[in-house]
């Protein structure tokens, strides 16, 4: 097995991506090549880019200079869009504004012209950000800039060119409440879902938008989840879409960085939510943070800060440790170390829908800036996990 850490941004830019709970990724094209979109040390948009499977990077490209409180980006190929844009959503604190643009990366990287999305008044540390494209092509945001004053949902049906003064907002005006917006399955592909971290709660739920109505309907899937303020690590949950059976998989963890916490797995898709086999059971503390990946050959991937034997400390010292399931969450194979270092870790990205058979995990550390941490081996995906040896 072979590892790569590549090192793609110093220190302290990394810092609004977590503070201002913007879902963020990593993108690898069919191509093989590798996108990162991040808040730099200058608190600007930037991207760099891999055509050799992280190995080295290109010079940052600006895509917007501000200071820029949360950022989310979403890849049409997660909504079975062959376009192939990036589509890029960031709150600016100095217009306290969020704004858009795209990355075309079938069209030379060119970048599409900024817009608005909505024109805010007061933006602050505390909110959320997220984006989505729909199957039918809409795009949607959902943000809360300011800790729960100006909260809302906007929808672009020109791909970013115009906005919506506003659909129906999903958000319940509290301040720490988490966003992350997904395609929906209804026979209306214009259809999204938000899954909802309610703070004040301790509940995760679905949010289905109605697009012809205008309206959200919302669905428990858990309560007694106790969530974290992005502020001190972000996120603690995760999604990926499973185009191949029509649904989204959504982990998440019951509680961070105690005893006793558990990772948990859902199917979700318009009519049904099904919980699967826990992928960590009964942590023994020092635990949080999660991302998840779906390979070419359909295997799941989930990766997650801290080991569950409690010996790291969350998150001043913690690797990061990942499980497979090649049954669709029905049964998940050993813990298996991914980054071997030990970091003040506070973000955790991957690459929700993987092309080659490689693994791909991006976290930022305190004290190095962001790091992408990957596998490099093309028969990972053959090799037996049951024994926790590669």
């Amino acid at each position: 097995m072979r590892y790569i850490e590549s090192f793609l941004a110093q220190a302290g830019g990394h810092s609004g991506t977590f503070t201002g709970a913007g879902i963020s990724y990593v993108i690898e094209t069919p191509a093989g090549n590798l996108y990162v979109v991040y808040i730099d040390n200058s608190v600007d948009v930037v991207f760099v880019k891999s055509t050799d499977g992280g190995r080295t990077w290109t010079a940052p490209t600006s895509v917007f200079v501000g200071t820029v409180q949360a950022l989310a980006v979403w890849y049409d190929r997660w909504s079975n869009i062959s376009a192939g844009k990036i589509h890029c959503a960031y709150t600016d604190s100095a217009i306290d504004d969020i704004l858009y643009r795209s990355i075309d990366t079938e069209n030379s990287d060119n970048l599409g012209t900024e817009t608005t999305i909505f024109a805010g008044s007061t933006a602050i540390a505390g909110g959320a950000l997220t984006i989505t494209r729909a199957r039918g092509g809409n795009l949607v945001v959902a943000g809360s800039i300011d800790a729960g004053t100006e909260d809302g949902a906007w929808e672009s049906a020109d791909t970013g060119a115009t906005w919506a003064s506003a659909i129906a907002d999903p958000s319940e005006a509290a301040t720490q409440d988490q966003y992350l917006l997904l395609p929906g399955w209804n026979a209306d592909t214009q259809d999204v879902m938000l899954i909802f971290w309610d703070a004040s709660a301790d509940e995760l739920s679905v949010k289905r938008y109605d697009n012809s109505a205008n309206s959200w309907a919302e669905t428990s899937i858990a309560t007694g989840m106790v969530d974290q303020q992005a502020i001190t690590a972000f996120p603690h949950f995760a999604a990926a879409v499973d185009l191949a059976n029509s649904r989204n998989l959504v982990v998440a963890w019951s509680a961070v960085d105690t005893l006793g916490a558990d990772l948990r797995c859902w199917i979700i898709d318009d009519t049904t939510i099904t919980e699967l086999t826990n992928i960590v059971l009964n942590s023994t503390d020092d635990q949080g943070l999660c991302a998840i990946s779906i390979l070419a050959n359909g295997e799941w991937i989930v990766y997650y800060a801290g080991k569950t034997d409690g010996s790291e400390t969350f998150t001043t010292s913690v690797g990061i440790y990942f499980k497979v399931s090649k049954d669709s969450g029905s049964t998940w194979g050993a813990e298996t170390q991914f980054a071997a270092r030990q970091f003040n870790r506070r973000a955790l990205f991957a690459v929700p829908r993987c092309y080659m058979s490689r693994l791909y995990a991006l976290s930022s550390q305190v004290t190095t800036g962001y790091v992408l941490s990957i596998i490099l081996d093309a028969q990972f995906p053959r090799v037996s996990y049951q024994m926790g040896v590669m």
